[in-house]
């Protein structure tokens, strides 16, 4: 039986703080200090800083000599930016997913919304986003090719977070369960038009919506 190598410090503080950014627990634009992390986490600053540089190339967080590090912020460009890379990239997967895989991908999907049907009714925001990236990963799963789930695994952590900060939206999450039952349905049809039009829709009121997030922020910093 292989042994599992327990995690280093760095490994442990990486998690800690990818998870902290994605579920909002560190907002977008906090300034972060090493040794309030290492205090925090009681080790060292040296895998802190190890974290961050992992954290940075994945662009979850902004390092700037003598300003310090910042979690990412998003300009409305580059929403828009990572919104065209989603739509590219997973309608890719998705073909060649309903190609190789019809039968699984469809299984999984119909667990999914299952899964998510019942954290809306426990009320856990929590659990029903991580669902929500799960459904994501499913079509690079079972697409069967490492370079498109590797380009998308890139940005996941920043596509996570930024599906966070949007969940506090009114009917974002409702109408984002929806989507997800309605593509889940058209893959057990195998209508790849249907899909390529739903997942337009679905990845297009991220767009929509993350306008409207900056500008109740402007108005609220207005008042």
């Amino acid at each position: 039986m292989a042994l599992t190598r327990p995690k280093s410090l760095k490994e442990l503080a990486l998690e800690h703080l990818r998870e902290s950014i994605i579920d909002g627990t560190l907002a977008m634009g906090q300034t972060l200090s090493e040794r309030g992390i290492s205090e925090d986490l009681g080790v060292s600053k040296s895998p802190v800083r190890e974290a961050l540089a992992q954290l940075r190339d994945e662009g979850l967080v902004n390092i700037e000599p003598q300003k310090g590090v910042r979690v990412f912020t998003l300009s409305e460009e580059e929403v828009a930016q990572i919104c065209d890379f989603r739509q590219a990239i997973e309608s890719a997967a998705f073909e060649l997913a309903l190609e190789r895989n019809p039968a699984g991908l469809a299984k999984d999907m119909k667990d999914n919304v299952a899964a998510m049907t019942v954290a809306r009714k426990n009320g856990d925001t929590k659990q029903y986003l991580a669902l929500d990236t799960a459904f994501h990963q499913l079509i690079f799963k079972h697409a069967g090719n490492a370079y498109l789930a590797s380009s998308y695994e890139r940005y996941l952590g920043k596509i996570a977070a930024l599906r966070t900060h949007l969940s506090g939206l009114p009917k974002h999450t409702d109408l984002s369960y929806l989507e997800h039952g309605k593509l889940a349905d058209a893959v057990r049809t195998k209508d790849m038009p249907e899909i390529r039009r739903l997942l337009a829709e679905h990845i297009d009121r991220t767009r929509e919506a993350y306008s409207i997030a900056i500008d109740r922020g402007q108005s609220s910093a207005a008042e």
